[in-house]
């Protein structure tokens, strides 16, 4: 049985986590406290957390990063590509 939470690098089916991520394409639709996965163009996860702030017109956004490894900043130069953990409909 799989255990399916934030730090859980993959799932039973193996796939790599991200591919079970929404893709977030466009930063102006990011929202304070969305919990982000980051990946480099390499496929490789870079960092995951939650957005503490971000420009309104997308063009940077901070994340406080998971297991206490404080804010980073993140531009579009950075090559990264953020993935969003599906929010809860309610």
């Amino acid at each position: 049985m799989a255990i399916r939470n934030h730090h859980t690098a993959r799932f039973q089916s193996g796939m790599p986590r991200h591919a079970q991520l929404e893709p977030v394409l466009n930063w102006t639709k990011l929202a304070r406290q969305d919990d982000l996965e980051l990946v480099h163009r390499n496929g490789k996860t870079l960092t995951s957390g939650r957005v503490d702030m971000l420009a309104m017109d997308g063009s940077v956004f901070w994340l406080i990063q998971d297991d206490g490894k404080g804010r980073a900043m993140f531009h579009p130069d950075d090559g990264v590509m953020v993935f969003r953990h599906k929010r809860k409909r309610h």
